[in-house]
């Protein structure tokens, strides 16, 4: 036996059925599978660099990378079910090898077969990597890899073989031994090789080993567009591109500080004009998360000085104070030497390979946007990544032809989707899907879709029974002001074991439906009335007057008002199926326009909800600390001068010597440390929002 086939036989020994699907596909194994019920291949010749295997009249050809590199006579591209039948043939050689071992020794290899792929993993070279992909790409891969969360975008895990899933590219890796090409992926991409890098490096860092930073680009930046004597460059260094960074932010940070001294609700329109001109020096220092802020403080100076009835100056300060405290921690991450992503940002939404994506349809909504949108979503949820996905169709409210509610019943957004009305309650398989870091999927053409009965939905979702678990939950993605948002993490599958009342508040013109757990607490399930949403409110009046079954599940979204957890319904899920062979009852489009006329007014439907019912969220002990920002925001609306100094600094060392006596030192340091007063405010203020974010996830007993 050559060298070649023993290495091929040990390295197909930790194939197991996931990994030959993600080598060819499930579909191409099975008929692999019975061609080899009918015949073997058989091995034509051999030697240390090749192995040639014969089967069907077709010849097969292995080298030291394994099958994922084997070459075919047939024509098909790629791996072929020759290749699986050849390497099925090769690993059967293996399981006959391990029944005949008899010493001790060999058993011990037989049986751990990760310890060798761990350590052949980690003893990749730096240079094998930086070749592998490129400068460029291992710039990516490294990149990638820094701004990885590890928790929650690395998947590990080791059987016979070793698997390494990224979240965000949707790609899952399985190495079963050899080089860097022998890494395979259970998704066709044009990109693999700085994938396979990243994956490497991946691992490395889940293991505490090191991995080195790339070299420092060269390329081009958009020093150019900096707009102003003081940001004239030459040239188009990242060396340059620092410099230009480092200028903006001591601009942006002498900006924030002038408005707060100068008061914000005596701004000029120069003062607009000046984040507008920030916001376009920031895009092209690409800073693209801190070009958002500035525009938005922008448009609401703007809307301040046009007195627009949602202008609000205490809103205002806090935009700037988080905008504040961004630059701050860009600040530190440039000492360090780093730049991450949801610090910086991204240009534009970048859509990833994601292959084949199931998912289970869960409802839709119609919206409009305060931008002058009107559009379609519809939600997902996916067994495999225990996650959920959306997809959105909108255009321009100006644009004719475009109903958002007739949309839904549409053709699209995929081929072989008749309609989004489809998807509600059924089960798809997504072929060529691609999604981005928000989690959206794009409405591509490329990609086509499977409809599938679901009858098993409810046993392949994960709904909350416990309001506490749950507001811990939604609390530990929320605590950090400067946390990248991820808004499908704001959706959940809601159980409750009672359902309230629901009753129409007048005054907010917002439905609210309380609904309680098994504890008694309760989360009020409110909807803003809207043309849109009017169909939905209907629904749930008419929902409840005729009953609600006991097990029924409510899809909602989940945001924090006032320290309460509040949730925003998208659909019931029945216990039973209520429309055709669905259990999905999409609020905003099912039942009550099909039924007949809409539903009357129920008893007691512009009655205020009683306070006191179950449990609410509850903010904390505040107290200090509302008293301290009401300090602050009183004196950031005025502004001061020279003259108010003294009696500012008073102001605030008594309101801070107050939350200190409550235990809140660190609301002290911020105003007894040295800088500017504006500074110093800003830090106070970006403290205290900090603080009722920590304790906004607590639930007690109204």
């Amino acid at each position: 036996m050559s060298s070649l086939r023993s290495q091929l036989i040990a390295q197909l020994a930790r194939f197991d059925e996931d990994a030959f699907v993600a080598l060819a596909n499930r579909g191409l194994l099975r008929r692999a599978q019975k061609d080899l019920e009918k015949a073997r291949a058989e091995i034509l010749d051999e030697s240390d660099e090749r192995l040639i295997l014969g089967y069907a009249e077709h010849r097969i050809q292995f080298d030291v990378r394994g099958p994922s590199h084997a070459k075919c006579s047939c024509p098909a591209a790629g791996v072929c079910q020759h290749i699986l039948v050849a390497a099925l043939t090769l690993q059967g050689m293996a399981d006959v090898a391990a029944d005949a071992a008899s010493s001790a020794e060999a058993s011990a290899e037989a049986t751990d077969l990760v310890e060798p792929l761990h350590q052949a993993l980690l003893a990749i070279s730096d240079d094998a990597l930086q070749k592998h992909a490129g400068r460029v790409g291992y710039r990516w891969a490294w990149q990638l890899v820094q701004d990885m969360d590890m928790e929650r975008d690395l998947t590990l895990a080791a059987e016979r073989n070793i698997v390494i899933g990224f979240r965000l590219p949707r790609v899952t890796f399985r190495y079963m031994g050899g080089g860097l090409e022998s890494l395979v992926a259970d998704v066709e991409s044009s990109h693999v090789a700085k994938q396979q890098v990243a994956a490497v490096l991946a691992y490395r860092r889940a293991n505490g080993a090191d991995y080195p930073a790339p070299e420092p680009s060269k390329r081009g930046q958009n020093a150019s567009l900096d707009l102003g004597k003081d940001h004239q460059l030459a040239g188009s260094t990242e060396q340059q591109l620092d410099l230009s960074r480092q200028r903006l932010r001591r601009s942006a940070t002498g900006l924030f500080e002038e408005c707060v001294e100068l008061g914000l609700s005596h701004l000029s329109p120069s003062i607009q004009e000046r984040f507008s001109t920030l916001a376009v020096w920031a895009q092209g220092a690409e800073y693209y998360r801190l070009a958002l802020l500035l525009r938005r403080i922008a448009d609401h100076v703007e809307a301040l000085l046009e007195r627009a009835g949602d202008a609000d100056e205490h809103r205002l300060f806090d935009e700037i104070t988080i905008a504040a405290g961004l630059v701050m921690a860009l600040e530190n991450a440039a000492r360090s030497g780093r730049s991450p992503v949801h610090l910086t940002g991204r240009a534009r939404s970048r859509y990833d390979d994601a292959g084949n994506l199931e998912l289970i349809g869960l409802g839709a909504s119609a919206w409009r946007s305060k931008s002058g949108y009107v559009g379609l979503t519809m939600l997902f949820w996916s067994p495999a990544d225990k996650a959920f996905f959306s997809c959105s169709d909108a255009r321009p409210e100006l644009q004719r032809g475009f109903d958002p509610v007739a949309r839904y019943r549409a053709p699209g957004p995929w081929a072989g989707l008749g309609a989004p009305a489809i998807a509600s309650g059924k089960a798809l398989w997504l072929h060529g899907a691609q999604i981005n870091a928000q989690g959206r999927i794009s409405a591509s053409e490329n990609t086509s879709a499977n409809v599938l009965p679901c009858p098993d939905i409810r046993d392949r979702l994960s709904p909350h029974d416990d309001w506490a678990a749950l507001a811990e939950s939604q609390g530990r993605s929320r605590r950090s002001l400067l946390a990248e948002p991820d808004p499908m993490a704001d959706w959940a599958v809601l159980a409750p074991a009672q359902f309230g009342t629901p009753r129409f508040d007048l005054a907010r013109q917002v439905l609210c439906w309380p609904i309680l757990d098994r504890a008694s607490q309760r989360i009020e399930v409110e909807l803003a009335y809207s043309k849109l949403a009017d169909h939905a409110i209907k629904r749930i009046e008419q929902s409840y007057r005729e009953g609600i079954e006991d097990g029924t599940w409510i899809v909602a979204r989940l945001y924090e008002r006032a320290g309460c957890l509040v949730a925003d319904p998208l659909s019931l899920i029945r216990p039973v199926p209520v429309l055709g062979d669905s259990s999905v009852d999409a609020l905003f489009f099912d039942g009550a326009s099909e039924i007949g006329a809409p539903c009357e007014v129920i008893d007691g439907r512009y009655e205020l909800p009683e306070p006191g019912e179950g449990f609410s969220l509850r903010p904390g002990d505040q107290g200090p600390v509302l008293v301290l920002r009401q300090c602050l925001q009183r004196h950031a609306e005025r502004g001061w001068s020279e003259f108010r100094t003294q009696d500012l600094e008073r102001d605030l060392q008594t309101n801070a010597a107050l939350a200190m006596e409550y235990g809140y030192s660190e609301l002290f340091s911020p105003l007894s440390g040295r800088g500017s007063v504006a500074a110093r405010l800003l830090a106070a203020n970006y403290r205290c929002m900090q603080y009722g974010r920590l304790m906004g996830v607590e639930l007690i007993e109204s």
